[in-house]
């Protein structure tokens, strides 16, 4: 069976960022600037002028432009984050006009915006939502399974999930930014080849804030087990994977991941989280980097694990 693989990766961050100190003053913070300082954070980056629309924009057209696809072999856009008018507007508006939601304008649609202003005539579209800091990682599953099935040599995955300025910005010990990720998959050029791919739902927690405690107890063995069997599918065993690739969340977390998971060879790439905080697409920012730094070479074996809040884990094994 023909192979698919990862063929570029490119992102946009807003212009302004801010402190943990900054944010703690703010009142967007529920713990001290100096225990999230331990878990590795020190910046994150917030959309006050920008739009997730213009930073979804800019990172699909760089990747497009880095990747060297033509944009006629793009097929296929899934796009997973801000929806309808929210999608069009910078994160320091707070109240977006209602009046737009009874009228026509509740139609217009950011992915087919997308479609028409990157000239991807004969691409069809389709939104992924609804797994938080998972959707790229859907949208990544859902190209494979299509590119696979109907024979689409290139899909265009875009994610550009946000937050209002002024909302609390942490979540367990997690700073959390603003961004915009878009990432290429398409037929296997002989690099950065998806050996498998895992995800499970866990419903039962879909009211995370009341939750909280029981997700903390769940989170780890649902990482085990969706990594283990991710590990399965891809035929490799815990000693063989070389990177692991995280979500930036609290570094902490990512030792205990780590052993339980048995990954005793395996080195994390988690030299992001200072700078960025914690993205919904942060995984695949990490994997440009980790590639562009050359700190991942070609034919080591890398594994992407990410969790999206409350009830999403999921994990991608994949061959450099």
């Amino acid at each position: 069976m023909t192979g698919i693989s990862i063929l570029g990766v490119s992102y946009a961050f807003p212009s302004t960022s801010r402190g943990v100190e900054e944010l703690a003053l703010d009142g967007r913070l529920r713990s001290e600037p100096e225990r999230l300082k331990q878990a590795g954070f020190n910046r994150i980056h917030i959309a006050e002028q920008e739009s997730p629309y213009e930073l979804g924009l800019a990172s699909a057209q760089a990747v497009l432009d880095e990747s060297g696809v033509d944009p006629d072999d793009i097929g296929l856009v899934l796009y997973s984050g801000a929806a309808g008018e929210t999608a069009f507007h910078p994160g320091n508006v707070t109240n977006i006009e209602r009046s737009a939601l009874r009228t026509a304008d509740r139609n217009r649609f950011p992915a087919t915006r997308l479609q028409f202003d990157l000239g991807l005539e004969n691409a069809s579209v389709i939104g992924v939502d609804q797994l938080g800091g998972t959707n790229l990682f859907g949208a990544i599953r859902v190209a494979r399974s299509l590119c696979l099935t109907e024979g689409i040599s290139h899909a265009l995955c875009v994610s550009t999930d946000f937050m209002p300025t002024d909302s609390v910005r942490e979540t367990i010990f997690t700073c959390t930014s603003d961004a915009a990720c878009s990432v290429i998959v398409g037929q296997d050029r002989g690099r950065n080849r998806i050996v498998a791919s895992r995800h499970v739902t866990k419903g039962f927690f879909w009211e995370a804030d009341r939750l909280r405690d029981e997700i903390l107890g769940a989170y780890f063995p649902n990482a085990q087990l969706i990594i283990g069997k991710t590990l399965d599918d891809a035929g490799w065993s815990a000693d063989d994977v070389d990177w692991v690739i995280p979500h930036n969340v609290n570094l902490r977390s990512w030792e205990l991941v780590l052993k339980l998971a048995g990954m005793r060879n395996a080195r994390l790439w988690s030299r992001n989280v200072p700078r960025d905080g914690h993205t919904l697409a942060d995984n695949f920012i990490n994997l440009r980097d980790a590639l562009e730094s050359g700190s991942v070479r070609g034919g080591e074996r890398v594994l992407l694990f990410g969790y999206g809040y409350g009830a999403h884990w999921t994990a991608i094994a994949m061959e450099a």
